[in-house]
């Protein structure tokens, strides 16, 4: 009977780790290894803004970009695209209301799933909306920076978002199961002697 009880608990456990490593994964299109403090604050308002990048997953839903809240009127709607450079097409569509927009943090514009995107260059638009993106001053490896159809030097300050099961989360968690287990255990025999 204990036995069937520790093989549940630990089904149990594997099916609880199996469901929290299903996550947001994010990448980077810019350098991370940048300061804060080195951004270019770029205001969207007047221009068309638009990021090339290549797509490191198999999937795509989302972008995650950091920008600042420049309307005063909370219903405003900020409406962004998503095209296939190889087409122009565009595959998706995300709009936030500027309310819910978090001034110097990343705002996460989430759209329908797509997919067979892994190597794929995509372009995100951001058409005078009313926040300001933030843009490092180089231009990465694979990304190719816009201002109304100009080239411009610069990355913006952008993470895709793939939500996916992530085996490095999944393997992380129960490890430090496992750990508190073995501590308790060690606990126990410590304070039994």
């Amino acid at each position: 009977m204990r036995k069937v009880k520790k093989l549940a608990a630990v089904i149990v456990l594997i099916l609880l780790a199996f469901v929290y490593g299903h996550v947001h994964k994010t990448h980077a299109i810019y350098d991370r290894m940048i300061e804060n403090d080195q951004y270019v604050m770029m205001d969207v308002s007047q221009d068309q803004i638009s990021q090339e990048f290549v797509c490191e997953e198999e999937t795509l839903d989302g972008i995650q970009v950091k920008c600042q809240n420049l309307q005063e009127d909370p219903e405003t709607e900020i409406r962004i695209y998503l095209q296939d450079c190889e087409n122009g097409e565009t595959v998706a569509e995300s709009v936030k209301k500027v309310r819910d927009i978090k001034t110097g943090k990343f705002n996460e514009f989430s759209f329908d799933t797509v997919s067979r995107c892994r190597g794929k260059a995509y372009k995100v638009v951001f058409e005078k909306d009313s926040i300001a993106l933030y843009t490092e001053k180089t231009s990465e490896e694979g990304t190719n920076l816009k201002i109304n159809s100009e080239e411009s030097e610069g990355t913006l300050i952008l993470k895709t978002v793939t939500y996916r099961f992530d085996i490095e989360t999944f393997c992380v968690f129960l490890l430090l199961v496992l750990y508190i287990c073995v501590f308790f255990q060690f606990l126990n025999w410590l304070f039994s002697r």
